[in-house]
């Protein structure tokens, strides 16, 4: 008698620990009896459930031009409407622009159903976590979802270095569903006053501009997935190169068209200067080489560098050919002929001058 006594006083003690361990688990969300976070939300007409996005690119972190990566943090905010959830009233302390809303702790999201979305070409993503994970989960009055994260992450960007050191890049972020077909959901930006980008984001060799494109759709698989772009256009700034690059080299060019006033017979100073410039030329263009992809076409820069050495080099081949002149007996005609090259070689270079800065400039300072 004494155990069925304490048997039946234990089961109304379990029964109320039971019903409290689950008013814990939802105490401020009503779910709907049929809600099951593997099934989408429901649509009038069987519709793609509509969620729109709205982005806040918090930090341009790095432009790594050799790997072809560029490293970014932002907060990408979804928002979608499932009207098997409910907030309870008395919860709702907060509104904003959509209105009224209850705020969950992130690790509640676990028990939403959520959109697969994720960054197409990424190579690699970071967390700044200090203890909770910097996110947030919304329910509005309207059973409007709302699921915030950020995140800093590295994604691939194919550039083009045609026109280096006046290249612009195109980088492409894809925010796009890993299993949901546009049948079944449609991702789109919200209002462009919704996504914000920090004033504050300083680059040290790019200027920048975001633009978000409208949604589209994967043409790579046998099925169509949805997904989101926001495109980065990164402009370089050329001051850096013009004072690292294009003047020293132009200077040393002048002191090798300089070093033909050297007398023919002072051979070890005509030499020793020619020679002193096409190697420093040399190492200033691998130098610059290293900043870039080892790509397999010519840029404007490497142009440029192929000028100058091919002009230091003629500087050097003059006195070659003037010393054979001059040690052959023909010491008039050497001389001629270092004349004409004091006076010829100068022209051709202002000549080439004259045609490469406005290629170069042309698009530039356009902006396009």
């Amino acid at each position: 008698m004494r155990g069925i006594y304490s048997n039946t006083l234990l089961l109304p003690s379990v029964l109320l620990l039971c019903l409290a361990s689950l008013t814990r688990g939802d105490p401020k969300v009503i779910f709907s009896p049929d809600y099951s976070l593997h099934e989408r939300p429901p649509t009038t007409d069987g519709k793609p459930v509509v969620i729109e996005a709205s982005i806040n690119l918090r930090n341009i972190l790095d432009v790594a031009e050799k790997e072809q990566i560029i490293s970014l943090e932002t907060t990408l905010r979804l928002y979608w409407k499932d009207t098997r959830i409910k907030p309870k009233e008395k919860f709702m302390d907060s509104e904003d622009s959509l209105g009224p809303y209850l705020t969950l702790n992130p690790s509640r999201a676990a028990k939403f159903w959520m959109p697969d979305v994720f960054i197409d070409q990424a190579k690699a993503l970071r967390t700044p976590t200090y203890y909770t994970k910097p996110a947030s989960l919304r329910v509005y009055n309207d059973s409007t979802i709302r699921y915030s994260s950020r995140i800093n992450y590295d994604v691939a960007c194919n550039m083009d270095f045609h026109r280096f050191p006046v290249d612009e890049q195109y980088c492409e972020v894809k925010f796009e569903s890993f299993g949901f077909t546009n049948k079944q959901i449609q991702l789109k930006w919200m209002d462009q006053s919704h996504s914000n980008v920090n004033t504050n984001i300083s680059l040290a060799q790019f200027s920048y501009n975001v633009l978000l494109m409208d949604s589209y759709s994967t043409d790579y698989y046998d099925i169509a997935y949805p997904g989101l772009i926001m495109k980065l256009h990164l402009t370089r700034q050329i001051g850096y190169h013009i004072v690292q690059t294009y003047i020293p080299s132009a200077v040393f060019v002048v002191l090798a068209w300089l070093s033909l006033f050297i007398p023919a017979e002072s051979v070890p100073g005509r030499v020793g200067m020619g020679m002193t410039t096409l190697l420093t030329l040399t190492a200033m263009f691998s130098a610059v080489r290293q900043n870039v992809p080892r790509v397999s076409y010519i840029s404007f820069l490497d142009i440029w560098m192929l000028i100058c050495m091919l002009f230091v080099f003629s500087c050097i081949l003059e006195f070659i050919i003037a010393t054979v002149f001059i040690r052959s007996g023909k010491k008039s005609q050497g001389d001629k002929f270092e004349f004409i090259c004091k006076i010829c070689l100068p022209i051709i270079f202002i000549i080439f001058n004259t045609c490469y800065w406005p290629i170069l400039m042309a698009g530039y300072a356009d902006g396009k």
